[in-house]
């Protein structure tokens, strides 16, 4: 191992707090929690007492709860946070009678006041906007307490200053604490004549009408659709991983060449997209509590079958790089029951990830699906595949290394593309001829550039059975100099344990299945973990089971029994002589005589959007086609701008 003088990285941020933590309290006693960063989407929805404030942790959120216990009114429902500022009225949360808000634009001639909602417009950046509370105002300044802002521990009852400018008889708050990103919010809105309610008080009495109403029922359906447009180049061919994948599967998003004149795709409604964000991202922290447990475990790590060697580097792996950029779970759903489990979490993959996030919305433009009041469930990935990058750790040249096959070098080259847009340089290594060892043993590439960022397509089981090949051939006694080869253990198992990986190689734990019975064993009661355990038990034979290899890929060696005793499936592969778990089973319904897989992607520690794998099997495999995912929406909103406000009072 060489000398350790990179730090640690981490997407936890100096002085950001965890999400969930309370960050402050407001006036009145009202707490405010860390969204952990502003691309961070929880899914879950914040219900007390039958009332719904909102999602946890958003702006809205925030703004909701404050205005019930300072004010006693409810915050109607809005799509954005910038169009709070359009809003006549709300309503008195005990009576629900109307109470009128005064609208108040930034700069004119009114000053600011305490307990009002600060809202801010929509930008290129942040098309939602946001909403504040503004809990003091003195003659230069006003103090403002918010959720989904900025992250850290609050020094008093708000959580920044904002600079108050009055000049010319004109007063307008600007947001300069970026200096590179000034912003003018909208205005504000005040409750004339409502006092705030006391300290202390009792919670406001809701009133019944007033109370959550359950949201509809998830579902996601096959559709055939007769396309309304025909785009014949509908990629880039200009675009490194568009021609690459054109190449190897033509202008077809299903991966199949099919000249469908009906074409299919999946739709679900904004309650299973819900449903997906809020599992994926607890399932990713339950995947992270039980890598922890098995690192600090011998007797765990044991179960994983991983040779004791790597034991260290996978732990030093997991202390000093707690970044990384993707991760897929496997998810199956009933649409008669609306469940969602979770298979598997293919923590260390990239495949499909392209089609995810490109493809299926360019095919479907090309169709003319985007005009079916439906959204591409992969709208997040390249913004949150940028900001992965981002807070990587990463600097300089970052080689994204891949096997032969034209899928690996199209996924790479879309995530490369991710990277180049946030400052790193990237170079695609196809195989290892591109690397050699310099005079101090160290792989640099043909630049002469030394690798210190490895982006890979490789397990890292198969560097491994590749580094027990390469002692055998080369000696216990070897050291690498300029006339050996590079070969894959040489580069993501050599001595240089600085090197950042993507993924890292503590990611081996969460996605061995050696660790679905830890999950379920930790977290029994969660709705989307279905019961496994090492050994097969009497109440799996009765309910039916999965044989899973605890290594493997894309479906390979797994064995379907039902509950009467009957393999139903089973695949082939290579891996059949690994250990071994049992999975509870749960039963895909076919739908146009195709079973699904739904693909969750988790893009740094967000999860960003789904895509589908369907096959005639009920065993999905790498050949199984690809299938596009469509959210149902009402037509998207418009967004908020200065600009608009500007109209509205001359309208007006």
């Amino acid at each position: 191992m060489s000398s350790l003088q990179r730090a640690s990285v981490s997407f936890n941020k100096p002085g950001h707090i965890p999400f969930g933590a309370v960050q402050g309290y407001a006036p009145g006693g009202v707490p405010a929690y860390s969204n952990k960063h502003d691309h961070y989407f929880s899914g879950e929805r914040n219900i007390e007492d039958n009332i719904f404030f909102g999602f946890k942790y958003q702006c809205v959120e925030f703004a909701r709860r404050w205005l019930l216990v300072r004010k006693g009114l409810l915050l109607p429902d809005v799509n954005w946070a910038c169009h709070i500022f359009q809003l006549k009225e709300v309503r008195d949360a005990a009576t629900t009678e109307s109470f009128a808000v005064l609208q108040v634009r930034n700069g004119t001639t009114t000053k600011p006041e305490a307990d009002a909602l600060l809202v801010y417009p929509s930008t290129d950046a942040n098309p939602v906007g946001h909403v504040g509370t503004i809990t003091e105002v003195g003659d230069d300044y006003v103090c403002v307490a918010d959720q989904n802002y900025r992250f850290h521990k609050w020094e008093s009852s708000c959580a920044y200053k904002l600079k108050l400018d009055h000049r010319d008889g004109i007063w307008t708050i600007i947001d300069d604490i970026d200096a590179d990103e000034i912003e003018i919010p909208l205005g504000w809105l005040t409750f004339p004549g409502r006092a705030n309610r006391p300290e202390g008080a009792p919670p406001v009495a809701l009133h019944p009408s007033l109370h959550f109403k359950e949201p509809p029922k998830p579902y996601l359906l096959r559709r055939n659709f007769l396309p309304t447009e025909s785009k014949a180049n509908w990629l880039d061919m200009n675009n490194p991983a568009e021609r690459l994948f054109v190449e190897e599967f033509g202008m077809d998003v299903s991966r199949t060449r099919l000249e469908e004149k009906v074409v299919s795709y999946y739709e679900s409604n904004h309650e299973f997209h819900l449903r997906c964000v809020a599992y994926g991202t607890q399932l990713h922290a339950i995947f992270m509590e039980a890598t922890a447990q098995v690192i600090e475990s011998d007797e765990k790590l044991r179960l994983f079958a991983i040779p004791e060697e790597f034991w260290p580097r996978i732990r030093h792996s997991w202390k000093y790089q707690q970044t990384y950029i993707s991760g897929r779970f496997d998810f199956a759903f009933n649409n008669e029951t609306g469940e969602v489990k979770c298979f598997e979490y293919n923590a260390d993959s990239a495949s499909t990830l392209l089609e995810c996030g490109l493809i299926q919305q360019k095919w479907a433009e090309s169709v003319g699906l985007d005009k079916q009041d439906t959204r591409g469930s992969g709208f997040a990935v390249e913004r949150n595949l940028k900001m992965a990058w981002a807070n990587s750790g990463a600097t300089g040249r970052v080689h994204f290394c891949v096997d032969e096959e034209r899928e690996e070098q199209y996924t790479a080259l879309y995530c490369m593309q991710a990277a180049e847009a946030v400052g790193l340089e990237g170079k695609l290594c196809i195989l290892f001829d591109e690397f050699r060892f310099d005079d101090n043993g160290h792989v640099v590439d043909s630049d002469g550039v030394r690798v210190r960022n490895v982006w890979k397509t490789w397990m890292w089981e198969s560097a491994i059975t590749d580094y027990y090949a390469a002692r055998e051939e080369r000696g216990e006694n070897w050291k690498p100099s300029p006339k050996d080869k590079v070969r894959l253990c040489d580069l993501l198992l050599g001595d240089d344990w600085e090197i950042l990986y993507f993924e890292p190689m503590w990611k081996v734990i969460p996605s061995n299945k050696a660790i679905l019975p830890m999950i379920y064993h930790n977290h029994p009661e969660h709705p989307a973990i279905l019961k496994a355990e090492y050994e097969l038990t009497d109440e799996l034979r009765k309910h039916g089971y999965a044989k899973k290899p605890i290594v493997g890929r894309v479906g390979s060696n797994v064995i379907i029994t039902s509950g009467d005793g009957v393999v139903h499936a089973e695949s082939g592969g290579k891996y059949g002589k690994r250990n071994m778990i049992y999975q509870q089973l749960f039963e895909l319904k076919k739908q146009d005589d195709y079973y699904a897989i739904i693909g969750g992607w988790m893009i740094g520690d967000a999860f960003s959007g789904t895509g589908i794998r369907e096959d005639k099997s009920v065993i999905t495999g790498v050949d199984s086609p690809f299938a596009a995912v469509r959210i149902k929406t009402d037509k998207l909103p418009h967004p908020v701008t200065l600009k608009d406000i500007d109209k509205m009072a001359e309208d007006e």
